[in-house]
C-alpha cells in the first residue's frame, strides 16, 4: 500500500518542462527575427521599383478636359 503522506518530489519533471519551454521559445524568436528580416528586404526592394511603375504610368497618360457643364451627363452614365 502507498504511503498517502509520502510527497513525490516532481522537481526534475518541472526542470526539463522549463528548459523544453525556453529552448522552444529561443527557436521561435530566432525564426521569427530571420522571416522579419526577409520581409524586411523584400519590402525594401519592392519600395524601390514602386516609382518605376508611376513614372511609366505618367509618360502614357492623357488629360482629360471637360466642361462644366459636361459633368452632369458623366455623372448620370
Amino acid at each position: 500500500m502507498k504511503n498517502p503522506f509520502k510527497k513525490h518530489d516532481s522537481s526534475n519533471k518541472l526542470i526539463a518542462g522549463l528548459a523544453l519551454g525556453a529552448i522552444f521559445a529561443g527557436a521561435i524568436t530566432y525564426l521569427y527575427i530571420k522571416r522579419k528580416a526577409d520581409i524586411d528586404a523584400a519590402a525594401a526592394e519592392l519600395k524601390e521599383h514602386a516609382q518605376d511603375y508611376l513614372e511609366n504610368k505618367r509618360k502614357k497618360a492623357k488629360k482629360l478636359k471637360t466642361d462644366v457643364s459636361e459633368l452632369a451627363d458623366i455623372v448620370q452614365h
